[in-house]
């Protein structure tokens, strides 16, 4: 299950779209970005890869479709960051 950062509450902490059915409290999560040749983003898709940026957990369920999650501190968030449960 892999889902986006939907909005960010500090440096380390952000809501994502990961719900209640998706995670639980405390599961690992890991964080993405897509990296394009040549950093053009929207490019050549076929080539583009997924980064691994960092670690985080489930700190708390907001919804069905929500949760709040924690990063290990390591990065910082941007736009077009993913979430995903499992690592790639």
């Amino acid at each position: 299950m892999r889902g986006s950062v939907a909005m960010k509450i500090d440096e380390e902490t952000a809501h994502v779209c990961l719900g209640e059915k998706d995670v639980k409290v405390g599961d690992d999560l890991y964080f993405y970005k897509s990296v394009c040749p040549g950093g053009v983003p929207g490019g050549d898709y076929a080539t583009c890869q997924l980064k691994v940026l960092g670690k985080g957990f489930v700190t708390k369920l907001l919804n069905n479709h929500y949760s709040e999650v924690k990063t290990d501190g390591t990065f910082k968030f941007e736009e077009g960051v993913l979430v995903q449960k499992e690592k790639l």
